[in-house]
C-alpha cells in the first residue's frame, strides 16, 4: 500500500514510513501462503529490511499484535485501536487492530485519537449501531487511528494517520472526506501530516480521486527514478502474478 501526505508544513527532517495489511490470522486457510506461520517471519524481516521509522498496520489480529510486541520490542511501541469494539479495545465480537507502531527511541507519541468512517467529524466519534461496510455476505465495521509523533533529537511534530478503508465502493465514496476533517480536527497545528493504510481503493476510485483533492499521492508526486518496486500493491497470494503489468495498485 502507498502512503500520502498533505500540503503541511515543511520538517528538516527525513524519516521512512510504511504501512502493512498483515491479513487477520484464519487457522483455517488451506494455501500455505495464506497462513500467519508462514508470513510472519516474513513480515518482520520487511519491516527490518525497510528500516521504517513508523509504519501502520491493519487485520492484526490478537496473536499477530503478541508477536509483533515480542519480536519488535526492542525497536517499536506501538498503539492499537480495534474498530469492532465500541471502546476501541475489548468488548467486541471481533479482534482486528489497526496500529501506528514507531521507533521509541527516537519518537515519542501524543494526542491519539481512535475514529470510525463516518459522514460528519461528530458521528465518527462513536461506533456506529450497525457496521458501516457492507459487501454482499461480509460487514466489517471501518475506521482507523491518528496521532502526533514528536522526533526527539529535533522536537519536530508530525501527524500520523492509518484506516482500513471499506470494500463496498459506495460506503468508500460516502465516507472519503472523513480523512481531511479528521486530520483538520487533531492536526490544528499544522504539522506535516501523512495518511496511510489500505484504503481498498484503486487510483481510478471515486474516494480516491476525493483523497487527491487533499492529500498528495507520492507515487503521482516522486519522479520515476525515486520509485522502487512492482506497480501493483496487491497480489491475492498469487505468487505467480504480474505485478509490473497488472493493474492491481490500491491505494
Amino acid at each position: 500500500n502507498e502512503s500520502t501526505t498533505s500540503k503541511k508544513q515543511n520538517t528538516s527532517s527525513t524519516f521512512r514510513e510504511g504501512t502493512y495489511n498483515v491479513r487477520y490470522i484464519n487457522d483455517s486457510e488451506t494455501d500455505e501462503n495464506n497462513l500467519w506461520e508462514t508470513r510472519k517471519a516474513r513480515v518482520i524481516s520487511s519491516i527490518h529490511d525497510n528500516d521504517f521509522d513508523v509504519f501502520g498496520v491493519n487485520e492484526c489480529s490478537t496473536g499477530i499484535k503478541e508477536y509483533f510486541e515480542t519480536e519488535l520490542a526492542s525497536t517499536y511501541a506501538g498503539e492499537y485501536f480495534n474498530p469492532y469494539s465500541a471502546t476501541g479495545v475489548g468488548d467486541s465480537d471481533k479482534v482486528e487492530f489497526i496500529g501506528i507502531l514507531y521507533k521509541k527511541d527516537e519518537f515519542t507519541l501524543s494526542q491519539g485519537h481512535k475514529f470510525w468512517l463516518a459522514t460528519t467529524l461528530e458521528a465518527s466519534e462513536t461506533r456506529p449501531a450497525g457496521r458501516n461496510d457492507t459487501n454482499g455476505e461480509y460487514t466489517y465495521y471501518r475506521g482507523g487511528y491518528c496521532c502526533v509523533l514528536t522526533q526527539k533529537s529535533t522536537g519536530e511534530n508530525i501527524f500520523v494517520m492509518i484506516s482500513h478503508g471499506c470494500l463496498d465502493a459506495d460506503k468508500r465514496a460516502e465516507y472519503a472526506a472523513i480523512y481531511e476533517a479528521v486530520e483538520k480536527a487533531y492536526n490544528p497545528n499544522g504539522y506535516p501530516a501523512f495518511f496511510a493504510g489500505d484504503l481498498n481503493a484503486r487510483p481510478s476510485d471515486p474516494a480516491s480521486v476525493i483523497y487527491r483533492t487533499y492529500w498528495n499521492d507520492p507515487y503521482r508526486e516522486l519522479p520515476g527514478d525515486k520509485i522502487i518496486g512492482p506497480f501493483a500493491t496487491y497480489n491475492g497470494f498469487n505468487l505467480k502474478l504480474n505485478l509490473d503489468i497488472d493493474g492491481r495498485r490500491l491505494d
